[in-house]
């Protein structure tokens, strides 16, 4: 049974993207089908120069149960915790406004959310590079399973089947009304997503990807900057927080990753020895010998583990 206007709230977030929002805009609609009526879309233009807000305005006024606003907060966390504010739904789906949605998706998982009432359904993005966002690859419905907590943590983990990306993801609403995002401007999904993993009480996954993710050089996490990789710090930290302690050696690896890649600007930020301090901690027999980590990362484990 509904408990609020509408079963979905479909949410835009846009930033001077006016040269893909049409389309993005298009895909919902025609992702709803049927179920439109079901649904309200709700759309945030945030600080765009461009001509975004004459796109969004001119889709408002063809359809129903659009909402849009203006706003100029700058940071992606604040923008999503606002929109989840202004949405009405029992369950918000995410989608950014230089991405797309397959036609009739949205349409197939409504009876899903009705009848299985999840906390989280969650379901592989497609990734698409600019030679090829073109091709839009042909729907399948495929039902979703039922993934126990430590499944879930776990693929989510080794980044098996899915990442930290609210994009293309169903959440209760009333999840995300008690856990906020951080006001990141980068990463605010990588903080969020494990603690919403480790409280759910009933997450499925489908193998059957719907959200077509459009990677290109202005992507937020494409060009790091200090700023980003203090969220990125920020939100690895909080994995081992929220996370239980057994998974703590696959937490690591994403440790690893961060001392890898950011050397440079840990150690002009100061945050050098921190993140050392947290690989030490980290019993290298239990991580060598566990068998859902990679080889490769074991090798790299004891390459950092010999750092100076």
């Amino acid at each position: 049974m509904m408990t609020t206007p509408y079963r979905l709230s479909v949410i835009v977030t846009a930033h001077n993207c006016a040269g893909w929002l049409e389309e993005t805009l298009n895909s919902v609609i025609a992702s709803l089908a049927e179920a439109g009526p079901r649904c309200e879309i709700v759309i945030i233009n945030d600080a765009s120069t461009d001509d975004s807000q004459r796109i969004i305005a001119r889709f408002a006024g063809q359809y129903p149960h659009v909402r849009h606003q203006q706003t100029q907060l700058r940071n992606i966390g604040k923008v999503r915790n606002h929109a989840v504010a202004l949405a009405q739904g029992d369950y918000v789906l995410m989608l950014d406004g230089d991405d797309r949605l397959l036609p009739c998706a949205i349409a197939d998982h409504l009876p899903i959310l009705d009848t299985q009432a999840p906390d989280i359904y969650l379901s592989k993005i497609i990734e698409q590079r600019s030679d090829s966002a073109d091709r839009l690859p042909e729907w399948h419905f495929r039902p979703p399973a039922e993934l126990t907590t430590d499944d879930a943590i776990t693929r989510f983990l080794i980044h098996r089947d899915f990442q930290a990306h609210f994009i293309g993801q169903y959440f209760r609403r009333d999840l995300l009304l008690a856990n906020p995002f951080p006001p990141f401007i980068c990463y605010e999904d990588a903080w969020l997503f494990p603690q919403l993993l480790a409280q759910s009480k009933k997450t499925l996954f489908s193998e059957a990807g719907f959200y077509l993710y459009r990677k290109h050089a202005s992507s937020l996490s494409t060009v790091m900057t200090p700023e980003k990789i203090s969220c990125l710090l920020a939100a690895t930290a909080h994995m081992d927080e929220v996370l239980p302690a057994h998974v703590k050696p696959l937490i690591t690896c994403h440790w690893i990753d961060v001392i890898n890649r950011h050397a440079v600007v840990l150690k002009q930020q100061g945050e050098w020895e921190k993140v050392k301090k947290r690989l030490r901690q980290q019993k290298l027999c239990a991580f060598l010998l566990n068998g859902k980590i990679r080889m490769s990362y074991k090798r790299k484990m004891l390459k950092v583990r010999r750092l100076s």
